[in-house]
């Protein structure tokens, strides 16, 4: 009798050690794989992301989705040196590097469409009676239409980290600020990099459609314009 109550556990052990020799590693480890503890890819390429932007004199915030079958899209709100900021952002998140990269595009309200008339002085001579006589007068030659705007444009890359069951990121990169400055009667881009850091959360696994707005940074056409 001792010697079969000593064989019924060892054969239990035996037959235990067989199956889970048998099974996948991810059910061993608590579910088929995408499962929360199997190979790493519990969070989708889909999803609802928000972050926080910050640099010298600048903070703000940037929500948008990513989305294995669509575009991503999204909205932003910087705060830059006392102006705020609109626009849109997008996020790629890049399950096997576990990476989320970050872009925002962000202009003040309140700018627009400009044009500056450029006038030149003509010299006009008449003879009148044998006499030459000359005058100056101003006449337009040429416009400058411009988009004048206070624009910023950023880009970071994230390290993103799984702490079940939340998924967070964090990383650095630059916010680029674009303005037209006058000398004369010719605006030019004028031009710096921010350096920038970004954190941010996961907010769900499914995309959400963010409706993104019209932002354009500052640009200058000059064109002529025909004088009789």
């Amino acid at each position: 009798m001792k010697k079969i109550s000593i064989f019924l556990p060892l054969l239990a052990a035996v037959v235990a050690s067989a199956y889970f020799a048998s099974a996948p590693s991810a059910h061993a480890f608590g579910g088929a794989p995408g499962g929360p503890f199997s190979n790493g890819t519990y969070f989708p390429n889909d999803g609802t992301f928000s972050a926080v932007v910050r640099g010298e004199n600048l903070s703000g915030t940037v929500q948008f989705s990513t989305s294995s079958e669509a575009a991503s899209t999204g909205v932003s709100t910087i705060y830059y040196n006392g102006d705020t900021y609109t626009g849109n952002s997008q996020g790629v998140y890049d399950p096997h590097s576990s990476e989320v990269t970050v872009n925002f595009q962000a202009q003040v309200e309140g700018q627009g469409q400009q044009t500056i008339s450029v006038e030149k002085q003509v010299t006009n001579t008449s003879t009148t009676n044998g006499t030459t006589t000359t005058s100056t007068s101003t006449i337009p030659y040429r416009e400058i239409l411009y988009f004048d705007s206070l624009y910023l444009n950023g880009v970071a890359e994230c390290k993103a980290s799984n702490a079940l069951p939340n998924q967070k990121f964090s990383g650095v990169g630059e916010a680029e600020f674009q303005q037209l400055e006058y000398s004369g009667y010719t605006p030019f881009l004028d031009a710096f990099s921010i350096p920038i850091s970004v954190t941010g959360v996961r907010l769900s696994n499914s995309a959400t459609t963010f409706v993104s707005s019209e932002v354009r940074p500052p640009s200058v056409n000059e064109f002529s314009v025909l004088v009789p």
